[in-house]
Order: structure tokens, then C-alpha cells, then sequence
């Protein structure tokens, strides 16, 4: 597929781009695929992905990718969306660990259901999967156990 770098935006571009607009505008954070797949009636999610990176091809837009969000820039105006809550770098970035496996929710569940409950409500809260939040939770555990331990390194 060959995407055109000039000339007008197609429907979809143009919806897609007034919603990433609309949301850095507001301070909101960036709308998912999903939002976008809604806001302009496309097909698929793959199609939503292919509108962003035709976006950003075409340096309307620019994209930080994380783990499990990202952060747009509207590069004629300078204004983002809102920052992310879990800035692990994205898989294919190359830095950072490959996945960051988590317990399912039933586990904590079966052991601490008070625990269970405020966990399900925090994802909810900040607008994440339980999935995700939990995954959430190992990158930031992880990330304070190795800064502890190189601590404890260098003081020995």
C-alpha cells in the first residue's frame, strides 16, 4: 500500500485528526483505537492504527508510544494529549523488559478479596484494564526493587 504524503486527507484522517486535536486541546489523554474506530465508523482496529501512522507520515501528528498507552502531539500547534500514566517503553522500542506478566485479578481475588475490590476500582479510576493495571503495578514494583538493589550496591 502506498500512502500519499500531499495532497487532501480522506474522511477517516480528517475525523481522526479533529479527535487527537480535540483531545490534546482539553488536556484529555489520546484517544484509542477504539475511539477512533467509533468517531469515524472505520471497519477495523488495524484500519485505525493505518490512519494514525498516515497521521503521523505526514507530520500532522507525533506519536510516543508506551506499553499500554500513547501520547500525541499536534505538531502545527505544539499542544498533547494528556501525559500517560504508565510510561514503560513500548515492546517494540527495544528498551525495557519484553513483557510485564501479571497475576490475573482471581488470584488476588482468592487471597485478598478487600485487596481485589480496591484494585478493580483504581483501574477503573484511571480509566485502565484490570489486566493492564495489574501489569502496571509489576513495571512500577519492578522498577523500585532495582533501584533499591542498586542502591544497596553501591553503599556496600
Amino acid at each position: 500500500m502506498r500512502w500519499r504524503r500531499t495532497g487532501p486527507l480522506s474522511e477517516w484522517e480528517r475525523k481522526t485528526l479533529a479527535l487527537i486535536t480535540e483531545a490534546a486541546e482539553a488536556g484529555r489523554r489520546a484517544p484509542t483505537a477504539d475511539d477512533i474506530q467509533e468517531h469515524t465508523g472505520c471497519n477495523s482496529i488495524s484500519t485505525t492504527v493505518t490512519i494514525v501512522q498516515k497521521l503521523e507520515k505526514r507530520g500532522l501528528i507525533a506519536v510516543e508510544r508506551f506499553q499500554r498507552s500513547r501520547r500525541m502531539t499536534i505538531v502545527a500547534t505544539g499542544k498533547r494529549t494528556a501525559a500517560v500514566i504508565n510510561e514503560a517503553p513500548h515492546w517494540r522500542s527495544g528498551t525495557g523488559p519484553r513483557s510485564a506478566p501479571s497475576v490475573p485479578i482471581s488470584w488476588v481475588q482468592a487471597r485478598k478479596p478487600d485487596l481485589a475490590r480496591e484494585m478493580i476500582v483504581a483501574a477503573r479510576r484511571e480509566g485502565m484494564s484490570v489486566q493492564d493495571f495489574l501489569g502496571a503495578l509489576v513495571w512500577a514494583g519492578w522498577q523500585v526493587r532495582v533501584t533499591a538493589l542498586r542502591a544497596q550496591e553501591e553503599g556496600e
